[in-house]
């Protein structure tokens, strides 16, 4: 019985050791995830394109005229 009890002790100890690499892991990965996104520039990723916009009279001419 005592060796049965110092099985699933052991177990357990091994089961905490495995989670808390695990969320150690995880944590390092999300900091460096973290400081990968603030690395880029934001300048360089929402670029905003100029929309050409029509003029009223190219309105009327595609209404009339299709495309």
């Amino acid at each position: 019985m005592m060796s049965q009890t110092n099985k699933i002790s052991k177990i357990l100890k091994w089961l905490d050791n495995e989670k808390l690499k695990d969320r150690l892991e995880i944590e390092t990965s999300k900091n460096k995830l973290i400081q990968e996104i603030k690395s880029f520039d934001k300048k360089e990723l929402f670029i905003k394109e100029k929309v050409k916009k029509d003029s009223i009279w190219l309105k009327i001419r595609k209404m009339i005229w299709g495309n």
